[in-house]
């Protein structure tokens, strides 16, 4: 980058003679024009994009349904089975569990009591006419039965 700029300063100045005894003996010329190409520096590369931080992900509170297959089933004859039982009574007892988990919670402010009543309502209705379906279908199946038994045929319009 260097270079040419000196070429440049070099062809505009022009060279002079070293005495002045030279410069008059030597013929006047009219000075030649010289086209001079001025050289443009490189521009600055551009700045990098400014990055805008990124915003945390929110925060799951809400924990996913309980499996279909839970390990805390009643035990029976084929549990080395991986269902032991038919799969609408498994999905009947943890969905039972469920509703029976918030039977049994303690309402100590308005907000809880709402909050309990909801799940409640949304939980358990419906389940004293499936547990009775289920009971029917399934009366020749001990295993069943027995798991059944534990709970309360009717639950439904009770005060949690």
């Amino acid at each position: 980058k260097l270079f040419p700029m000196m070429l440049a300063l070099v062809l505009v100045t022009g060279c002079k003679g070293s005495s002045d005894d030279s410069a008059q003996a030597a013929p006047v010329s009219t000075p030649q024009q010289v086209a001079v190409a001025v050289v443009q520096p490189d521009p600055p590369p551009p700045a990098p994009p400014a990055v805008l931080p990124s915003r945390p992900a929110p925060i799951v509170t809400v924990g996913p349904p309980g499996p279909t297959n839970s390990l805390d089933l009643p035990p029976s004859s084929n549990a080395a089975q991986p269902a032991p039982f038919p799969r609408e009574v498994t999905a009947f007892m943890v969905d039972r569990d469920s509703c029976d988990h918030f039977r049994g919670e303690e309402p100590y402010d308005a907000e809880r009591r709402a909050y309990i009543e909801e799940s409640v309502a949304e939980l358990c209705s419906g389940t004293d006419a499936k547990l009775a379906l289920l009971r029917k279908r399934y009366e020749k199946m001990p295993d069943v039965i027995g798991a059944l038994s534990s709970y309360d045929a009717r639950i439904e319009g009770e005060e949690p």
